[in-house]
């Protein structure tokens, strides 16, 4: 005897589908800076944002939920990013800044996350992000992974990325390749219909191409058993 599915269930199926495929759906966090590519010596002001429509803040972090709030140097030195501090926008809105040293030229990349254990009112997220800094005319490396349990990897730097070409990037999670989609928006789009104007997928090793349409702050988000996600940010000039 065939099984039968009743049509109401169709509206449930539907929505567990868009929950799964749509991360927009969901919060994230992500990094932006004031400045992207300053001059040595310059203090960069970077903020940490937990939203789902990119560039605008909106469920502020507090200090001490954030597991993470580190600077990578040219040199590997990790360092605390300095005077951290919450800015309150009204209600539960606002986000965390805090303070960039740029003391040598070079590729500085700033990290922060965000795990949480589950409770009665929570179920447990991994929520981790990246942005690149280029500092005095920066390297032409590429910024290598940072350890975080899912990571958006690049694997050229984004500041010899010119609008009409491609940024590749390998998914990790857990150091290892991951097969998922990635997605990607900039500062400035607005649609009803499409969160994310670019989405693509990782092959069998991790990797991605993600077409840079324009100039400007891009965000690039991978998501993994819907509560683990990463982020990274960048500049395209």
């Amino acid at each position: 005897m065939r099984s039968r599915i009743s049509t109401r269930h169709f509206p449930l199926i539907t929505l567990v589908v868009l929950l799964w495929a749509v991360p927009s759906l969901a919060h994230d966090l992500w990094l932006s800076a004031d400045n992207f590519h300053p001059r040595l010596g310059q203090n960069v002001a970077v903020e940490v944002v937990f939203g789902h429509n990119f560039p605008y803040y909106d469920i502020l972090i507090t200090k001490d939920a954030l597991t993470e709030f580190t600077c990578i140097r040219p040199d590997g030195a990790r360092v605390d990013v300095q005077d951290v501090r919450e800015e309150h926008k009204g209600g539960r809105k606002g986000f965390l800044t805090g303070k960039v040293r740029t003391p040598a030229p070079g590729t500085y990349v700033v990290t922060a996350s965000r795990v949480r254990k589950g409770d009665k009112e929570h179920v447990p997220s991994e929520k981790f992000g990246k942005t690149i800094l280029e500092v005095g005319g920066g390297s032409p490396k590429a910024p290598g992974p940072v350890g975080h349990r899912i990571e958006i990897v690049p694997l050229a730097n984004p500041s010899g990325v010119k609008p009409g070409g491609a940024l590749p990037v390998r998914i990790l999670f857990e150091g290892k390749p991951l097969s998922t989609y990635v997605y990607a928006t900039y500062a400035g789009y607005s649609s009803e219909d499409e969160p994310f104007p670019v989405i693509a997928r990782t092959d069998e090793t991790g990797v991605a191409s993600i077409p840079i349409s324009r100039p400007g702050v891009w965000l690039v988000v991978a998501n993994h058993k819907v509560n683990f996600s990463a982020s990274l940010t960048f500049e395209i000039r």
